[in-house]
């Protein structure tokens, strides 16, 4: 997994045990955190079986690699979810050089991460549907359990107001989930076919969000009332999704990363005039697919950073968001600098077909041999 994400002026890029924090504009390194080989090095505490033996889960011996990255909404702290030894580690961002104030122990690997607003705590969302909640001020506190889907959760967002955590999960499903008395269901978002992938607030609008899905669609809700305001159709199935403000409440450019597609990026200005939503403008952005796996981007006022993997080596492109093509602005060395930091390590792209449905098609089975049935019965009478 390669986490790459944009936060105001920093470019954050997360691969295998590195997470690099970076200038985009000269050759600058503003921090660097590298997580140990061994967390047991720092404090994670490995539970035992009913039988006294370490889990596997979480030995010291499996390999440890980043899955998810996020900053909180003060910038004071970082978090990270790590695999192999399954763990949440929290940091302080500042001073300059990150400093490691907890490490606790997932009982699955972690499918999404999300600050609350004011960065009092972290939620956790894992594999088989579960989100925890854990806090940022008493470290050692243990986890609570706040909600979970029959299925995996796919993205989370908590709401300005701490009133909601909205959720999207393989199911077709968007849950707005009341916070605190989370075992109540505020509303559901529904019309979706495929996956749920991404979500995101609108900021400056108390009620909408955006969702991108597997049925190749971008739609637009007012998620208190579940209610559908825009549908988008996309080329292919949507994987990953961006979003930038451009104007203050009225318009914003949505970012979304196809599955399997020639174009790999869809450029989306989502506008209000007249009290309605509607797309203003679309563009697509080739980034070169098929030429290499791409697995993520992060999206800046002018630039595309796309990463992926080439002959299983990360490998980090950038393209002009103005007009998809390669962008000649990047300052000469910045690149390689990037690529140095993580030369040793492999880049394996997750496999996303997994994340569609299989669809069992029982009738017409059924059917054949009900034919058949039927042919062997004239055939005895005869």
């Amino acid at each position: 997994m390669t986490t790459i994400f944009y936060t105001e002026p920093e470019l954050v890029l997360g691969h295998g045990r590195e997470v690099l924090f970076l200038n985009p504009n000269d050759l600058q390194i503003f921090k660097n955190i590298e997580v140990p080989a061994d967390l047991t090095t720092c404090g994670l505490k490995i539970e035992a079986t009913d039988e006294g033996e370490p889990k596997a889960t979480c030995g010291s011996n499996l390999e440890v690699s980043i899955l998810n990255v996020c900053y909180s909404p003060d910038r004071q702290l970082i978090a990270l979810t790590t695999v192999g030894q399954k763990a949440l580690l929290l940091y302080k961002s500042r001073p300059e050089h990150a400093m490691l104030l907890s490490v606790r122990a997932l009982s699955r690997a972690s499918s999404a991460l999300a600050f609350a607003a004011d960065s009092s705590s972290v939620l956790v969302t894992d594999k088989t549907g579960d989100c925890y909640q854990y806090d940022c001020v008493e470290v050692e506190a243990p986890p609570k359990l706040l909600l979970g889907h029959l299925s995996i959760v796919y993205d989370l967002v908590w709401t300005p107001d701490l009133k909601h955590i909205i959720t999207c999960d393989r199911d077709d499903k968007i849950r707005v989930t009341n916070y605190p008395a989370t075992h109540d269901i505020h509303s559901y978002c529904l019309g979706h076919k495929e996956f749920v992938s991404g979500l995101a607030l609108l900021p400056g609008n108390d009620d909408l969000l955006i969702s991108i899905s597997g049925d190749k669609t971008l739609r637009l809700w007012k998620y208190l009332t579940g209610k559908e305001v825009l549908q988008q159709q996309l080329p292919a199935p949507a994987v990953r999704l961006q979003m930038r403000e451009l104007i203050e409440s009225k318009r914003y450019l949505l970012a979304v990363l196809f599955y399997d597609h020639v174009e790999a990026i869809g450029l989306y200005e989502l506008e209000l005039k007249k009290d309605a939503w509607s797309i203003a403008k679309e563009s697509l952005v080739r980034a070169e697919a098929g030429s290499w796996n791409i697995t993520n981007f992060a999206l800046t006022s002018d630039r595309i950073y796309v990463a992926g993997a080439v002959n299983e080596r990360l490998t980090l492109r950038v393209y002009n968001s103005a007009d998809g093509k390669e962008a000649e602005s990047v300052p000469e060395g910045w690149l390689d600098m990037v690529m140095e930091n993580f030369a040793e390590q492999r880049c394996v792209p997750e496999d996303l077909s997994v994340w569609f449905k299989k669809r069992y098609d029982n009738i017409s089975e059924y059917m054949e041999r009900k034919k058949r049935r039927i042919e062997d019965q004239q055939q005895n009478q005869k």
